[in-house]
């Protein structure tokens, strides 16, 4: 599988993941006296060949998560803190010691995954035990749809524990998985849910990541007859780490 592949699929699994966790209604799973609330876990890529690529952390409270992975860019790490006491939301780049701030509105995220997401489809195929927890594995399909009319269908397989308020395991149509391991209970320290000192705050993704924005430059014009045509709809040059996470 090619790195940029690679790239992109842990960059939509960070978002469709932590997406869903935002919007799960996480109280209705309170009076279950078994449920885990707060605890930390790794979570670990593992590539179609069963690699483990890469391994992150997760934190979570009844009110917060946080979790440490791959930068969307590829480069470096970066750290999503989601504060539902405090209805806010941050995104840290730890190696400049950057961070971008959101107001957490988990109403107006529903509403936006929605006019993207144009039918989803769950079809139960039973139960299996991962990682020491019971869980419902499910095959979900998902049609996404996006600017100029497009649309894909994603399949993919969860599998699920009532215990937690995350997947154990999500696998992809590639083969790729993501899985949480050494899940510990218990609350973590309150420091991995704050922005540590030193952190400097930026207004865009851009600036958070840090990206060479002298590469968003005009194309040159090209003597008659020598056009040619442009699968691209911009009339300009994205920086390289944008289109790496889009392959060649």
């Amino acid at each position: 599988m090619r790195a940029s592949n690679f790239k992109i699929r842990i960059g939509w699994i960070l978002c469709l993941v932590t997406a869903a966790v935002l919007c799960s209604g996480l109280s209705a799973h309170a009076l279950m006296g078994d449920k885990i609330k707060a605890y930390t876990a790794d979570q670990v890529m593992i590539d179609p060949d069963g690699k483990a690529e890469h391994e992150g952390k997760i934190y979570m409270t009844p009110d917060k998560m946080r979790m440490d992975g791959i930068a969307p860019t590829g480069d470096g790490n970066i750290i999503l803190i989601f504060r539902r006491d405090r209805n806010i939301g941050w995104t840290l780049n730890p190696e400049k010691k950057l961070y971008m701030e959101r107001p957490l509105d988990e109403e107006e995220m529903e509403e936006s995954t929605k006019k993207f997401r144009d039918s989803r489809n769950e079809k139960v195929l039973g139960t299996e035990t991962v990682n020491g927890f019971k869980c419902t594995k499910k095959e979900v399909e998902t049609t996404i749809k996006g600017i100029y009319g497009f649309k894909k269908t994603v399949k993919t397989i969860v599998w699920v524990s009532h215990r937690l308020d995350m997947p154990i395991r999500t696998k992809s149509e590639d083969g790729s998985m993501t899985e949480l391991r050494k899940i510990k209970e218990g609350t973590p320290a309150s420091k991995y849910f704050e922005i540590p000192k030193g952190y400097k705050k930026v207004a865009n993704v851009i600036e958070l990541m840090d990206m060479d924005m002298s590469e968003l430059e005009e194309k040159p014009s090209k003597p008659a007859g020598e056009d040619k045509p442009s699968n691209s709809p911009l009339p300009f040059k994205l920086p390289k780490k944008i289109t790496d996470l889009f392959g060649d």
